[in-house]
């Protein structure tokens, strides 16, 4: 238990390191190799997006954006599972961008990161020319949405949940993905996509038709023949158990589509009610919730709501800054 000061002081001089998501040259502390291979870097809340020369910034940026979205998807700017968070970090976890597949099988990288690398970190392939900002007003899917979302199911929630997530038979989304294909949803037919990479897979199409990604006239042709449950409606119908893991609160996975406008705001401990501002409905609420697991009024995320809880609200009241 956290003793009462010292959650109120903690909560008093919290403060956010918004993303400020800027391309800038490769770090010095970047794995070996790659300020050969790459020129720019993004840091993401921790996370990296490295690009070479020849990607146009607006991909580069955009992907960043992409990235950021997935992870901190209330863009409070702080990211929303710090346990994934955590593991990604340690993995040094990055998009790695080229402009072309051509340009990537060109550049030599496989050769000159050595595979010491490869094995200690987690990395995701992602093209300038499938990174397509402006989808689906475009009507020209925007793979950033897949591939940065690869990253964060394979790179952090299958390491860090491997009992849930996992990416191998047995686990609890591996169930849903084996009932999936048994009634006929998901039919991925690459040979080289082996279990792990269609749980991956599975995870990615799921999500994003929960999030409303895939249900578009134009998009549904281009998918059936490897995914038809386009919509959350169909998620729900067909395959509830999925939906039901992605979307459990526990799990704070997106309930929200990447857009790519990343604003984060800064974070109001105590506002409840979302009205930039902690009041009376607050308080009301947290004693509402008292003794439960609360819906958002858990501050100190221990399970239940109590004494700690309402010195959030106390400490905090009055308008957001």
């Amino acid at each position: 238990m956290i003793s009462h000061p010292s959650l109120l002081c903690s909560l008093l001089l919290t403060s956010v390191a918004m993303a400020d998501l800027v391309i800038e040259p490769v770090p010095a502390d970047a794995p070996q190799g790659f300020n050969q291979v790459f020129t720019k870097h993004v840091d993401v809340l921790g996370l990296h997006v490295y690009a070479s020369s020849s990607t146009a910034n607006n991909k580069v940026l955009h992907a960043a954006r992409t990235l950021a979205q997935w992870i901190d998807n209330n863009e409070d700017g702080i990211v929303d599972e710090p346990n994934v968070h955590a593991t990604m970090v340690s993995l040094h976890a990055s998009m790695i961008m080229w402009q072309t597949e051509n340009e990537f099988e060109q550049s030599g990288a496989e050769d000159i990161i050595p595979d010491s690398v490869f094995d200690s970190t987690v990395l995701q392939l992602l093209f300038g020319d499938e990174t397509r900002p402006g989808y689906p007003e475009n009507q020209n899917f925007d793979a950033s949405l897949e591939e940065c979302l690869h990253l964060v199911t394979f790179g952090g929630y299958a390491r860090t949940y491997p009992n849930i997530f996992g990416e191998f038979p047995g686990t609890q989304v591996a169930d849903a993905m084996d009932a999936n294909i048994a009634g006929g949803w998901f039919h991925y037919d690459d040979w080289t996509c082996e279990y792990d990479c269609l749980v991956t897979e599975y995870t990615y199409w799921a999500l994003t038709s929960m999030l409303g990604a895939q249900d578009y006239p134009w998009r549904i042709p281009e998918i059936t023949q490897e995914w038809e449950l386009y919509s959350d409606a169909l998620m729900a119908t067909h395959d509830p158990a999925m939906r039901n893991l992605l979307s459990d609160p526990q799990w704070k996975l997106a309930t929200v589509l990447p857009d790519d406008d990343y604003t984060p705001t800064a974070p109001c401990p105590g506002d409840v009610d979302a009205d930039q501002g902690v009041g009376v409905n607050d308080l009301l609420a947290v004693i509402s919730d008292w003794g439960q697991a609360g819906n958002g009024t858990d501050f100190d995320d221990d399970g239940t709501v109590g004494v700690d809880d309402l010195l959030v609200v106390i400490g905090n009241w009055g308008p957001c800054p």
